[in-house]
């Protein structure tokens, strides 16, 4: 199954990315710790690894141009893999799942915390 590699933050303070080098391009074999690009942060220029194994089936941010966090940078998969379902939004990622389920428990957060206020307002 294909991987979709985002724009990722490269440090605290970090809210987009320019890709200034691409160092594999569509069709090369990836390993893993194999270094796709170069991206430029606010503070620096930094190397950026593969932590997956596959073929670069596709950039999706363009040497020189710039992109928020989590934005759609590269996917990773299978040679000759069907990926329109990912570009297009539609298919599943890691990521997403990850994100989704962080704003689940967030939610779920907040909920316990109102319950707590209300119990302590009732005792009074």
């Amino acid at each position: 199954m294909a991987e979709v590699i985002n724009m990722p933050r490269l440090s605290d303070t970090m809210e987009e990315g320019t890709v200034a080098k691409w160092l594999k391009s569509v069709g090369d074999k990836v390993a893993e710790g194999d270094i796709l690009a170069e991206i430029e942060t606010d503070k620096a220029t930094m190397e950026f690894e593969s932590f997956h194994e596959g073929t670069l089936l596709h950039i999706g941010i363009e040497e020189g141009d710039g992109a928020p966090v989590d934005t759609l940078l590269a996917i990773i998969g299978e040679e000759g893999e069907d990926i329109s379902g990912l570009l297009e939004g539609n298919g599943d990622s890691k990521s997403e799942e990850s994100s989704s389920e962080e704003k689940e428990d967030q939610s779920m957060d907040t909920s316990s915390t109102d319950e707590e206020v209300e119990d302590d307002s009732t005792d009074s």
